[in-house]
């Protein structure tokens, strides 16, 4: 899955405050999830540098 990233942002999640970028398919557009750039809280930094896709936003393609 190829994914271009949008661009960064601070949100307030749940579980608190965080720099976050949308992740987009690079073939279709569509916003899939996001991306953890930074965690201000230290007990959520493991989140940084990874990312959520949202499977019901996921279609198997034919390639």
């Amino acid at each position: 899955m190829n994914i271009i990233l949008g661009p960064k942002e601070d949100r307030q999640l749940i579980t608190g405050l965080h720099t976050v970028a949308d992740v987009y398919c690079s073939d279709c557009g569509e916003e899939l999830g996001w991306k953890y750039i930074k965690a201000y809280e230290e007990t959520q930094k493991y989140k940084e540098g990874k990312c959520v896709l949202e499977k019901f936003k996921i279609i198997k393609g034919n390639g």
